[in-house]
């Protein structure tokens, strides 16, 4: 007894022709009735949040051209780092905030600056009554090449620049190398 399969020769074999099939006609459901629910459909629904998530969160970090660039200065504001030997000045372009709205915060090598400012508006009329309120808000941390004295920093807002000076703890000595 034998489990292999007989050996046809090719002569003998017919592959039946396929039919064409007319396509089917999907039945059309009333307005009212409500259509099931597949499980690819939830998956399809978190596809999209996540993306929109996702998509909302990189405008927040990175500005498109979807997210207007004028709010994202106001968070990380520009900053300017320079070495002048013995310290190091820092300006930073805080627009529309004054001395009370920032507060500037030392630690080792670290400097932060950051800010908070809120705006309330009231209007009334004969017929309309209006209030509005915003705040705008920055932080910027930035780490420094070398410590600094904190007890000597000292700080200057002026026309919506912040220029912190901020006095070495050690300087090092630079020595320039001729390019040969």
């Amino acid at each position: 007894m034998s489990f292999l399969p007989e050996k046809k020769s090719a002569k003998a074999e017919k592959i039946p022709e396929k039919k064409k099939l007319a396509p089917v006609k999907q039945k059309k459901r009333p307005a009212s009735m409500i259509e099931p629910y597949r499980p690819s459909d939830l998956w399809t629904n978190f596809d999209r949040a996540f993306e929109r998530f996702r998509r909302d969160f990189e405008d927040i970090l990175w500005p498109s051209e979807r997210f207007p660039m004028g709010e994202l200065e106001a968070r990380m504001p520009t900053v300017d780092l320079e070495d002048k030997g013995d310290k190091f000045v820092m300006t930073a372009e805080v627009p529309g905030f004054k001395k009370d709205d920032v507060e500037i915060s030392i630690c080792g090598d670290t400097v932060e600056i950051s800010g908070c400012k809120e705006q309330k508006s009231d209007e009334k009329t004969k017929e309309y009554v209006r209030r509005e309120r915003s705040s705008e808000s920055f932080y910027r941390k930035m780490t420094l090449p070398e410590e600094i004295k904190f007890e000597e920093v000292s700080a200057d807002l002026k026309d919506g620049l912040l220029e912190i000076i901020l006095p070495k703890k050690e300087p090092k000595p630079k020595k320039k190398i001729p390019i040969k």
